[in-house]
């Protein structure tokens, strides 16, 4: 029997893997590669041994001069100057090549942290540094983002580098071939094969077969730090809990930033928490599918600059017969439970499949996701506790193929299905240490759940960053009983008209009783996510989304004075009448500070801001002293 070898054809639509013998030629490794690309004749393109494609490989009938893993370059002949972005004698670097290979729009955090410089300044060593002041060495020159030494030195260490360090570190890389990795793998059988085979379970070939998978511990994360934009958010969340004993699931909406703690870090920054339908329960929570406000949902936190960035869910259990008081389980991540279970990881993978992450250097155009899983459980003090994860990218493809299972009795374990007639499944493995500290391959039945999590710190801001504005009023001091969140009905908890009425009610105390510590603005009356949607789906007064876009926009750029211009539409004045409720509406910034002996008054039927010499409304011509 010949020997077998494998040649890679790459391509800007990516690289094939060819088998080929030693009794081969290379007419024969065209044909193969015409077979493989789905090309009628081998005619059709040219085969390179040499990244600057000079000397081309003639399919001539002479033995195959190459080598198991050696890369060949693929050029079609119909390509043209303005088609192939990098002609055959170009000397561009393979990441230029990919960067112009996908036109699609990557996240504003990574275009801003694709043109830091990244690298990690140092200062002068006294005793190392001999040379003058400005002047650089060796062990004072900047370091990359992706040093292994000052990852592991850093204090706290730094388990995964970020992402951006990652691709920093392909790009320095000397192999030719640094951005295959950045192929997403896949293992699935492909649909349509060029061989024109039947089928699975009729037929498969190497050029439609997955490749087996060895999972590996993912060594970067797309996200690196979690933060909530205060601790409200979460405290309402959790009030479900608290007031049922129920579990609960939310979707986080927010935004990504730049992360200055970590060597060229992305943070997600949690802005509101919506919680779509749901059954829920002591023990388990199931979303109800579908959701018929998502698309609205959407549309609101688009509007306020904000995307749904992961999803949230409680697993509390109370350590006494009190719920919500007093101390809860520590039941996650001790010796004897897991992180996540083998479920949780399947619908962590199933939302980052959903949610991808754009990726200019990837020739699928994507790599991996952003999308955050959020977990509210009980700490080794007893205290609740939120940990923050993402799955593998490799878990995302076995979640993507429908190949990973959870197992019945061990939630700490997944199980990789097995080949049947209705699926090709391919062989997946894992590596771990004997007991005489030698690495050996193992198939993954079961799976240890720990090669596909990856953890994320996850918190509130610091007090020495309280700069941090939130973009809603969750912190608003005038706020004793915040707008009911929807969904909620078996809590009591109903969202119509009385309800709002004593939300806006808050807002509406006499002056007299008013304290500088309840204090607002305009803009705390509306800035609430489920008060937003509230007025969206209402069935009294519903606004459509052109009658609130204004409104939107002024919340999101913080503009006082578009809320108030917003304010005097007539929608909400007609609302306002139903509910009986005379809100003010002035130019001042806070209605607190509105003092009793000013200049101006307003109309309580127009809401018009007249001088204190007039005694009727300008406008409408009611007189001052008449009670409405």
């Amino acid at each position: 029997m010949s020997n077998t070898s494998i040649i890679r054809v790459q391509s800007p639509d990516g690289t094939k893997r060819i088998t080929i013998t030693s009794q081969d030629t290379f007419k024969s490794l065209y044909e193969k590669t015409a077979e493989a690309f789905a090309f009628s004749s081998y005619e059709q393109f040219t085969l390179y041994k040499e990244q600057n494609k000079k000397s081309p490989l003639q399919p001539t009938k002479l033995p195959i001069n190459l080598r198991h893993g050696d890369l060949v370059y693929f050029v079609s002949k119909q390509s043209n100057a303005q088609s192939n972005p990098i002609s055959s004698s170009s000397t561009a670097t393979h990441i230029d090549f990919l960067s112009k290979l996908i036109d699609r729009e990557e996240d504003d955090v990574d275009k801003q942290l694709d043109i830091v410089d990244g690298r990690i300044p140092r200062e002068k060593n006294p005793q190392l540094c001999h040379h003058g002041a400005h002047g650089k060495c060796l062990h004072c020159i900047p370091i990359e983002p992706y040093d292994e030494e000052y990852l592991k030195n850093h204090n706290p260490p730094i388990k995964h580098m970020s992402f951006q360090s990652y691709l920093r570190k392909l790009q320095n890389s000397t192999n030719s071939d640094k951005f295959s990795s950045l192929k997403n793998i896949s293992c699935s059988v492909k649909e349509k094969c060029s061989a024109g085979h039947a089928p699975w379970p009729k037929g498969i070939c190497t050029a439609c077969q997955p490749s087996s998978v060895t999972l590996m511990r993912q060594l970067y994360r797309h996200v690196d730090n979690i933060m909530f934009e205060n601790g409200n958010i979460v405290d309402r969340f959790l009030n479900y809990w608290r007031s049922f004993g129920h579990q609960r699931i939310g979707f986080l909406y927010g935004r990504y930033e730049a992360y200055n703690a970590i060597p060229l870090g992305i943070r997600a920054v949690v802005a509101a928490i919506y919680e779509p339908p749901q059954e829920t329960s002591k023990d388990e929570v199931q979303l109800v599918l579908p959701d018929p406000r998502e698309t609205l949902v959407e549309n609101l936190a688009h509007r306020l600059g904000l995307r749904r960035i992961g999803w949230i869910f409680t697993d509390l259990i109370p350590n006494n017969k009190r719920m919500g008081d007093g101390p809860v389980l520590h039941h996650r991540g001790n010796a004897n439970t897991c992180f996540l279970t083998a479920q949780e990881c399947i619908t962590s993978g199933w939302f980052q499949n959903k949610h991808l992450n754009t990726c200019k250097y990837s020739p699928d155009g994507y790599f991996g996701s952003k999308f955050v899983t959020v977990v509210v459980t009980g700490n080794a003090s007893g205290q609740i506790h939120f940990e923050g994860y993402q799955v593998s990218n490799q878990c995302m493809a076995l979640v993507k193929s429908e190949i990973l299972l959870p197992t019945y009795d061990a939630p700490e374990l997944g199980y990789i299905k097995e080949t049947s007639t209705e699926q090709f499944v391919p062989d997946v493995y894992y590596k771990e240490k004997d007991s005489y500290n030698n690495e050996v391959m193992k198939i993954a039945r079961p799976l240890p759940l720990e090669y596909l999590i990856i953890d994320i710190p996850t918190g509130f801001p610091s007090n020495s960053n309280l700069q941090i504005q939130s973009t809603f009023n969750d912190n608003c001091s005038v706020i004793k009983t915040p707008f009911c969140i929807e969904n909620r009905v078996k809590t009591g908890e109903l969202q119509d008209m009385d309800t709002f009425t004593l939300y806006l009610q808050q807002f509406l105390e006499p002056k007299s009783v008013r304290s500088q510590s309840k204090s607002y603005e305009i803009i705390d009356v509306l800035a609430d996510f489920h008060v937003l949607l509230y007025l969206a789906t209402n069935d009294i007064v519903p606004f459509s989304m052109n009658e609130l876009n204004p409104l939107l926009d002024s919340i999101r750029q913080h503009d006082l004075n578009g809320v108030e211009k917003w304010m005097t539409s007539p929608h909400w004045q007609t609302l306002l009448q139903l509910l009986q409720l005379e809100f003010p509406t002035t130019n001042r910034k806070s209605y607190a500070n509105v003092d009793e002996q000013s200049s101006e008054w307003i109309c309580p039927r127009c809401t018009f801001v007249n001088n204190v010499a007039s005694q009727q409304c300008d406008v409408c011509s009611f007189e001052q002293n008449v009670s409405s």
